[in-house]
């Protein structure tokens, strides 16, 4: 039986709305406007941001303006910003915008890893070991996403196996927190409570954050199920805006405004401020057109 009423009292609240949010959007989004989007984010007091993705044009337009967007915040002392890189190109240029920390990701599944990064779990592992040895050379820190954790649109059910593997594969490489990912939303609060409890039971250095994508409002339970397994970091999007382009049936993120607001009603800090979340999330949504397809 899990215990539903473990004591915590803070949490870290990791907004992607500007890179994993904005870039299934079909229409080009002017750097401005992802450039105010972040600036609102942070106003709102959330310390930690992904802003871009130095992904090749070809394969997410969308983020064509990574470096226009990474060299047009306003740095704010105590946020940190990073972003995607798929390879040692992209940490270049990531390093290149004066970035200290990127994100790699592979997933579980050898079907989505070939789909969205054009390569096998195999050769992504090496790449992502290439990226974790010339970052760490570079004082750049690694944060490394693990995609189809919960489940996978093309594969059905993954071994928990695979994604305790390649937990422990990114730790060694010297990735200093790894995500899990609930790619299609195919999580239950079951599964989201035990596979990160497992996995977090097997990391000595690394931390460990999760990343739900939305299923009805299931989400949130899951949300729950991964706080009360001890993991206090957790992804989200402000707006509930993203999906991931190469995973059919992928939705939005958790909703950062409605997560911290869960938080908040429980008396566990996220040290951003409501109302100007909610600002964040409603103008985030204005950028959406995926949004305004799915009321219709």
């Amino acid at each position: 039986m899990v215990n539903f009423f473990q004591s915590i009292d803070a949490v870290e609240i990791f907004d992607v709305a500007p890179r994993d949010g904005l870039q299934p959007e079909p229409d080009f989004i002017p750097t401005s406007e992802k450039i105010k989007l972040i600036e609102l984010i942070a106003d709102a007091g959330c310390k930690k941001i992904e802003i871009a993705s130095f992904t090749h044009p070809k394969w997410i337009p969308q983020m064509r303006d990574a470096k226009a967007v990474c060299n047009g915040i306003t740095r704010r002392e105590g946020v940190v910003y990073n972003a995607l890189v798929p390879n040692l190109r992209g940490l270049e240029l990531a390093m290149e915008c004066g970035l200290d920390e990127v994100v790699t990701i592979l997933s579980t599944s050898e079907s989505h890893n070939k789909k969205n990064l054009n390569m096998s779990i195999d050769d992504s592992l090496r790449e992502i070991e290439k990226i974790n040895s010339v970052a760490g050379k570079n004082g750049v820190r690694v944060r490394s996403y693990i995609a189809t954790v919960f489940g996978c649109p093309m594969e059905g059910n993954i071994s928990r196996e695979k994604a305790i593997e390649l937990a422990m594969a990114l730790e060694g490489f010297g990735s200093y927190e790894i995500s899990l990912g609930d790619t299609t939303g195919m999580a239950n609060p079951a599964s989201a409570h035990t596979i990160p409890k497992t996995i977090k039971g097997k990391l000595s250095k690394a931390g460990l954050a999760v990343h739900f994508h939305k299923y009805h409002g299931l989400e949130f339970a899951n949300n729950f199920a991964a706080l009360q397994a001890g993991i206090t970091r957790f992804d989200c999007a402000v707006g509930g805006l993203g999906g991931c382009p190469y995973a059919p049936g992928a939705k939005g993120n958790t909703q950062t405004e409605i997560l911290v607001e869960m938080f908040s009603r429980m008396g566990i800090s996220t040290g951003i401020n409501l109302e100007r979340i909610y600002a964040a999330g409603k103008y985030g949504q204005s950028l959406s057109t995926l949004l305004t397809q799915a009321c219709h």
